[in-house]
């Protein structure tokens, strides 16, 4: 089992977005696909800088996200929220910030979903877990093995803590602008039938990885 361990967590760090990461067993190894949710947020923020107020990474593993998005918005007004229900893994992002000077930046907030956040954002962009349960034993060893479960697990078929997400959106009344979420490549046609239940009137939309695989779900609010 021992020879299954990733690289990432042996040598302790990994790039992302052209940064360099600490990351540990605590938290998820940020994958390259998950770089396009930074481009198409910083894309929106540039055209619409007054809708990019603030942003809420939600589940922020290592805070790759939020401090990606941080170091490379180019207004220095944009504040971030970066929520994770793991404490062992916002002492990561917490470690990642300071390495990278934008901990002045970025709220961090211990919190299942958005159960103790408490300012509606203008933009929420998230990488939730989305492996339906079933295949959790089927993964290469290398990540079932050692990556956490918490940050793989999307329940029976992967879209659940999704659904939860929207549906608590709609309770709190938030009409953020732009919601974006990496999402599992078989999930692109499921993705937008429950996005549509719950934002009738969103531009919804999916976009492919450079694979060409279904990842990127993106909800966009034209008319608020």
């Amino acid at each position: 089992m021992t020879s299954s361990k990733p690289s990432q967590y042996i040598k302790g760090w990994v790039e992302f977005y052209k940064l360099k990461f600490k990351v540990s067993p605590n938290v998820l190894i940020p994958r390259p696909e998950t770089e396009l949710l930074v481009d198409e947020v910083l894309k929106y923020c540039n055209l619409s800088p007054e809708n990019c107020k603030l942003i809420l990474d939600l589940g922020t593993g290592a805070g790759n996200i939020a401090i990606s998005l941080a170091s490379h918005s180019s207004s220095g007004n944009v504040k971030i929220i970066a929520t994770d229900v793991s404490e062992k893994a916002l002492g990561v992002a917490k470690q990642n910030a300071k390495f990278h000077g934008v901990e002045d930046r970025i709220k961090f907030i211990q919190s299942d979903l958005l159960e103790k956040v408490t300012e509606a954002p203008d933009i929420i962009v998230t990488n939730l877990p989305y492996i339906p349960s079933a295949r959790i034993p089927y993964l290469d060893l290398s990540v079932k093995d050692f990556e956490p479960l918490v940050a793989l697990d999307g329940g029976e078929d992967g879209f659940g803590l999704y659904r939860k997400l929207f549906q608590q959106i709609i309770e709190k009344k938030w009409q953020s602008k732009l919601i974006i979420g990496e999402i599992d490549y078989t999930h692109g046609e499921l993705a937008i039938t429950e996005a549509q239940k719950y934002f009738p009137d969103a531009q919804i939309e999916v976009k492919k990885d450079l694979a060409h695989l279904q990842r990127i779900l993106t909800i966009f609010e034209p008319n608020i």
